[in-house]
């Protein structure tokens, strides 16, 4: 029996995205350098800077943060912090508003 996964299968990968926080960006020709690392990587999806942070959107079952670390250093780039979330946490995604409103009539089933 085969059991190899089919990274094209949507229903067997979620696509996640990486912030990674960098010291100095520097000028775009050093910032292209660190995309372009990132990009040449398997499984990456979209890179963008903005705000001092690379935001990179993968494929978890081609590549991993880890990875994308790695090839940021490759530039003789230092890192500041990194976290992971699912696509969710892409910079031009708005978060949900998670405003709980106050409750009321709770007696009545409400």
């Amino acid at each position: 029996m085969n059991n190899k996964t089919d990274p094209a299968d949507s229903n067997l990968s979620e696509t996640m995205a990486a912030r990674i926080e960098i010291e100095e960006l520097g000028d775009p020709a050093h910032q292209k350098k660190i995309t372009d690392a990132v990009e040449a990587l398997h499984g990456v999806i979209e890179t963008k800077i903005e705000k001092g942070a690379l935001h990179v959107s993968y494929d978890p079952l081609a590549t991993t943060e880890k990875k994308i670390e790695q090839a940021v250093r490759s530039t003789g780039t230092s890192i500041k912090a990194a976290a992971t979330d699912t696509e969710g946490a892409h910079p031009d995604l708005q978060p949900p508003n998670v405003q709980q409103s106050p409750v009321q009539n709770a007696d009545q089933g409400e």
